[in-house]
């Protein structure tokens, strides 16, 4: 090695971080610190295919007073973390359009609750998949409140 001094100086700059580190680092991990959230995850519709109901069926909360719950959360992405959007009382009337990877929430349309027999639009079949966009409500419900109606 040519510039020994140069080499060892610069060892010793990386290795002398102790005064600014306290600062730096503390920034760090409160910017860090911010709770995490999943976002949004629309409900798609149509994946049955053009011989197929945007949504597949019908279905209705059930099972919420042996649990405790009051009331069965949708949500806006299939998290227990995800925001909750709606709140749906036992017997709501759901159709069920999706179901997340690991089969634990379903992605749902809710018709409005003076409005019980609307369709929402998901009756029809669809040429592709495509995000449900309306007019009522949808969003994802874990699957152990939903019984599918005949």
């Amino acid at each position: 090695m040519k510039h020994p001094a140069l080499a060892l100086l610069l060892l010793l700059s990386a290795c002398s971080r102790e005064g600014m580190a306290g600062d730096n680092d503390s920034a760090l991990y409160q910017t860090n610190a911010v709770a995490l959230t999943p976002g949004v995850k629309p409900v798609r519709i149509g994946e049955g295919g053009p011989a197929f109901r945007a949504c597949a069926s019908n279905g209705q909360v059930v099972n919420l007073s042996p649990t405790g719950e009051r009331y069965l959360a949708l949500r806006a992405a299939p998290f227990a973390e995800a925001n909750e959007v709606a709140q749906l009382d036992e017997g709501a009337r759901l159709f069920l359009c999706t179901r997340s990877l690991d089969q634990r929430w379903q992605g749902v349309v809710v018709p409005p609750a003076d409005a019980p027999d609307s369709d929402c639009g998901v009756i029809a079949s669809r040429a592709t998949p495509r995000e449900y966009d309306g007019p009522c409500r949808s969003g994802w419900v874990l699957s152990a409140f939903v019984r599918p109606a005949g």
